[in-house]
């Protein structure tokens, strides 16, 4: 149950209370390594309020600012952002906007938003964005300098588009919940209409997936070229103090050069100074800042052709979420579908470039003017990853391909299996043929000859006639069949066949053929008993 206590609070006051103390922990952040490098730089002229300066300039570039130099050595805008940095002050903004959140107790024992709770969630992010933009904007102005002078526009822009972004994830996160008590969950993406919260999901699943390849790729650039990166830190000799500073300035710039190494993943290129780019293609050497994490760059020269192939990686994980996709709209009508396909490789690009165009800046107005990817570069292969991966997905998948591939290997397995079922029952039909044969033979031994041994023995009579030269011989109606031949004991043969020609020259009439006859009758009896 709510309790009325715990919102008694004014969203308002909570909320600016979020975004002061959120803003002051961004302070400690950066001025605590400021007032350590100043210590520890014992061969610099630096005082305290020059690290004071120093830390709240780099307070305004890591939100999104930038800044003038006028240093004699780099002349005119930083405006390269640490995203690393930028990330700790969006999550500084998210954790003030959850305890916010939670103190106002927006969800109510229904489940849903309780009365009011847009309202005030509404109060309480547009005061803490405005405290937290304020305050940078007051911050900016008050770390003006001869050698360095924030940009308070930028300041107050780029604080506001942190602290929105922050207090919005931190107020979804305050909202979700578990089941519990009767009480039903709440899921952050439940507060999306279908099919946006699909769409959503898999968005975030691709792009995630993006960054995290990104990181990858650095990080195995650094582990195969270790040892450069290693040289160059040593070169600056920095100290114990100051290699502790190098060490953070390089984690604050880990996730730019992640997304600069993702961009050449996907087909794009990257300008690290004036006459220097890379690319999947190979490198081109030119004036690059000494900064030890660039020593994981190749050597110059062409890369393998087989690099390129590489550009599957990406594809793969925009697949993936199309996969994601495809499975959470499986029972949605048709026009919903639809969107949803359209809208998801939308967001994916729209995403991707929104993060190489944060990725992009200058430091001064030299030969590092350019640095980061080139946008209009990668937006064609952007384009081919994105459509050719979602749209193979979706010919796969959304389109039944799959089921009807199996429905045919289903069906070609069962014309299979009946042709071998009838080719085994052909060579079982044509198997019994002896066994026919011997059944025959213990009928004839029973007095019932079979048709088959009958038809075999007049075909052997006929050819034993036309052998001794009888075309044919007449026989009277009384006369009996000749028994067909069998496996008959040959003495009992040769009685039968004695029998027989007894028999047909007591009752056959006088023949002209006179003794001829009786030798015939004889050569018969004769063959008989053969």
């Amino acid at each position: 149950m709510s309790n009325p206590l715990q919102r008694s609070v004014s969203p308002m006051i909570a909320g600016a209370t979020s975004g002061l103390g959120a803003l002051g922990s961004a302070v400690a952040i950066v001025l605590v390594p400021s007032l350590i490098a100043q210590l520890a730089a014992s061969r610099s002229s630096m005082t305290v309020l020059d690290a004071v300066l120093i830390a709240l300039n780099v307070l305004v570039v890591g939100h999104g600012g930038g800044t003038v130099l006028s240093t004699g050595v780099i002349d005119g805008v930083l405006t390269l952002t640490p995203l690393g940095l930028t990330l700790v002050f969006v999550a500084l903004c998210a954790a003030g906007m959850l305890r916010t959140g939670r103190r106002l107790q927006l969800v109510g024992d229904t489940g849903g938003l309780r009365p009011r709770g847009l309202r005030d969630a509404g109060a309480a992010l547009g005061a803490a964005v405005v405290v937290y933009a304020g305050g940078l904007g007051v911050l900016a102005e008050l770390g003006r300098g001869q050698l360095m002078d924030p940009v308070a526009t930028s300041a107050v822009v780029s604080g506001a588009l942190v602290a929105v972004l922050g207090g919005l994830s931190g107020l979804a996160l305050s909202i979700r919940r578990e089941e519990r008590d009767g009480v039903p969950a709440v899921r952050i993406l439940d507060l999306f209409p279908r099919p946006w919260d699909a769409v959503a999901r898999s968005s975030a699943i691709a792009l995630l997936g993006l960054a995290a390849l990104g990181m990858l790729g650095l990080m195995a650039m650094v582990v195969l070229r270790f040892r450069n990166v290693a040289a160059l830190f040593a070169q600056l000799d920095a100290g114990l103090w100051g290699g502790l500073v190098l060490t953070l300035l390089q984690l604050a710039m880990l996730p730019l050069l992640a997304l600069w190494a993702l961009t050449v993943l996907l087909g794009g290129s990257v300008t690290l100074g004036t006459g220097t780019g890379l690319d999947l293609g190979g490198f081109d050497t030119g004036v690059m800042p000494l900064f030890p994490l660039l020593g994981a760059l190749p050597d110059p020269g062409s890369a393998p052709p087989a690099l390129r192939a590489l550009v599957v990686l990406p594809a793969a994980i925009v697949a993936v979420g199309a996969v994601q996709l495809v499975r959470d709209l499986e029972s949605e009508d048709l026009r919903d579908r639809i969107t949803a396909y359209v809208a998801y490789p939308a967001v994916v690009m729209v995403g991707v470039v929104l993060l190489a165009g944060l990725s992009t800046g200058s430091i001064g107005q030299g030969r590092l003017v350019h640095l980061g990817p080139q946008v209009q570069d990668l937006l064609l292969p952007l384009l081919i990853v994105v459509v050719a991966s979602t749209g193979l997905v979706l010919c796969v998948l959304a389109t039944g391909l799959v089921t009807l591939v199996q429905d045919g290997v289903a069906r070609l397995r069962e014309r299979v299996e009946a042709a071998e079922a009838k080719e085994s029952g052909d060579a079982d039909a044509s198997e019994p043929a002896p066994a026919a044969a011997v059944a025959g033979e213990d009928a004839e031994e029973d007095g019932e000859p079979s048709g088959g041994e009958a038809e075999t023995g007049g075909g052997r009579l006929a050819r034993l006639a036309s052998r001794i030269g009888l075309g044919g011989r007449g026989t009277t109606e009384d006369e009996p069949e000749p028994e067909a031949a069998g496996d008959d004991d040959p003495a009992d043969a040769d009685a039968d066949a004695d029998a027989d020609a007894d028999a047909d020259a007591d009752a056959a009439p006088a023949s002209p053929v006179g003794d001829g006859a009786e030798e015939d009758v004889d050569v018969w009896s004769d063959d008989r008993s053969r």
